[in-house]
């Protein structure tokens, strides 16, 4: 028996819905763009664009698409706790409530214009209608919420894909541009159009009563399901505070009560509590992620859409996404990744997913050198191999996280594009080697032992941020690539190799080609599969990357 396809989800539904939308706004712009061109090219454009979307299958995707994504939206409104959020997440919400108001007349003012009186959505009866009553401005104006609140959205949605960071300078001039020439196009057709005697005619016609009936009726029943989405609100708040359904949740900083029913996320925002949350609490970026150190049982278990996140990040049976996690009991909890604010020492970069460049460094033997020295000597060394590393990850604009007395990894990219996060950390490792080669001579002349060390610097997705619960130490990084990095450290080791670059960076970084012509480079692959070249040195990557 075939197995039946799985419902989709709910954040696959309002992504999905959110996608045709865009994409129906962005097609709507490039259409007005025409009319920089003139007004015939943008009406046959506008007639092919009409022919898609008035079609059945187009019609029924496109407001089947609204129905779903508006629906969602009220029904997300309803199901929160408090209506603190981040500004990008409320600039978001607001302009998304504010694009139906738009929408409606825009709608009855063509496509059910066209159902009623088969009067045809052209540019020149539309322009003409617009400038009869000098309503130019305020149809520039329809697109302009709707295409912030769906690049909002898609940024939300794909920010920690590569592909995206890759793309982000192009997509957002894509997102800049496209408004502008739509509106130049728009008003270059009106020009067009007021010296045209048959279009002053059409904009002296005039509008038909039903229509505007229809524009009013279905304004008031959007406004009524938003007043009710409120109201509703309001009173399931009043009756949980009228119930006394409290529940306790403990911070390492302080404890708070609120509603059962809340969120963990929504708990840190109502009281004021910094806690990260990249995507705004949509299950996707995991750096609201908090351990739950008691009341595991007034857990509920996590959802699908949470499980798989968590599943995603390989995370302890005890690690909750704070955004999903509703405690029904007390809980106590420490978010594993602070806000930048949350702690004393500046981080305006941490608290990031992304793509990020790391290099591993790693001091292999140092155990057992340890062993053959004086207590003294050994924390002499300790400190010089600290410092060492402290100067290059200072000297190339670095972080330096998953610090020990044994290795430490330095995270490149925070704030530029993956690319020049990769040729950064390639001359950060070539200026670490050398650091490196200077103590293991100075280890060798004064204590008669030349301590190993290794190098792995490899690109992919990682978190970073600071632990909450010890804010004066360094950042943790977390994530597929640090877990790749590791994995291809392992197999450098075994395969007594003291420099592994992974393929994927030297590619970003503009290397392959040098790094694979140096004589003793080697292939090598991690238990994950990243591929890697174990390197006798970067003696000359400086030249690659000047050029």
């Amino acid at each position: 028996m075939r197995a039946s396809l799985p419902l989709p989800s709910r954040r696959e539904l309002r992504l999905a819905s959110g996608l045709v939308l865009v994409g129906y706004i962005a097609l709507h712009l490039a259409n007005h763009a025409l009319g920089l061109v003139s007004l015939a090219v943008a009406e046959r454009g506008l007639a092919l664009a009409v022919r898609v979307w008035q079609s059945l299958p187009g019609s029924v995707l496109l407001y089947g698409a609204f129905a779903v994504h508006l629906a969602l939206a009220l029904e997300s409104i309803h199901a929160r706790r408090t209506l603190r959020m981040a500004p990008a997440d409320l600039a978001r919400v607001f302009l998304g409530l504010g694009i139906p108001t738009l929408l409606i007349g825009h709608a009855v003012g063509t496509r059910l214009a066209w159902e009623l009186y088969g009067e045809s959505p052209a540019y020149a009866r539309v322009i003409g209608s617009l400038l009869a009553i000098d309503g130019q401005g305020r149809q520039l104006a329809l697109l302009v919420p709707g295409w912030l609140h769906g690049c909002i959205g898609v940024h939300f949605a794909f920010s920690r894909r590569p592909l995206y960071q890759r793309l982000k300078p192009v997509l957002f001039a894509a997102a800049l541009l496209l408004p502008v020439l739509g509106a130049l196009g728009f008003l270059s057709m009106a020009r067009e159009m007021q010296t045209t005697a048959a279009v002053r005619a059409v904009a002296q016609a005039a509008p038909h009563g039903a229509l505007a009936s229809a524009r009013e009726g279905a304004l008031a029943t959007y406004f009524a399901a938003c007043t009710l989405v409120f109201l509703a609100r309001a009173a399931r708040g009043w009756r949980e505070r009228r119930a006394g359904a409290l529940v306790r949740i403990r911070y390492p900083q302080r404890s708070v009560q609120v509603p059962r029913g809340w969120s963990v996320l929504e708990a840190s925002r109502g009281h004021h509590l910094p806690h990260l949350a990249v995507c705004g609490g949509r299950a996707r970026c995991s750096t609201c992620r908090v351990q739950v150190v008691d009341g595991e049982s007034a857990c509920p278990p996590p959802d699908e859409i949470e499980a798989a996140t968590l599943r995603r990040i390989r995370a302890a049976p005890d690690v909750r996404l704070a955004c999903q996690l509703r405690p029904r009991g007390d809980v106590a909890v420490v978010p594993l990744l602070a806000a930048p604010g949350a702690s004393p020492r500046p981080a305006p970069a941490h608290g990031v997913e992304k793509e990020l460049a790391l290099v591993c460094i790693e001091w292999r033997d140092f155990a057992t050198l340890a062993h053959a020295l004086l207590p003294q000597d050994e924390v002499f060394l300790a400190t010089r191999f600290r410092r060492a590393v402290q100067a290059v990850a200072l000297q190339h604009a670095a972080v330096a996280c998953n610090a020990s007395g044994e290795r430490v990894t330095l995270a490149f990219g925070l704030a530029c594009d993956a690319r020049e996060g990769c040729r950064q950390a390639l001359a950060a490792a070539r200026a670490a080697e050398r650091s490196l080669a200077a103590l293991a001579g100075l280890c060798a002349r004064q204590f008669g032992a030349r301590p190993e060390f290794a190098l792995c610097a490899h690109v992919g997705i990682a978190a970073l941020g600071e632990t909450e619960d010890e804010p004066q130490h360094p950042p943790a990084a977390a994530g597929p690539a640090v877990r790749e990095a590791q994995h291809l450290a392992r197999a450098g080791a075994q395969a007594g190799a003291r420099l592994v670059i992974s393929l994927a960076l030297l590619r970003q970084a503009g290397a392959e080609a040098w790094a694979r012509s140096r004589p003793g480079a080697r292939a090598l692959a991690g238990p994950g599969g990243a591929e890697a070249l174990s390197l006798p040195s970067l003696e000359d990557v400086d030249q690659v990357l000047a050029s």
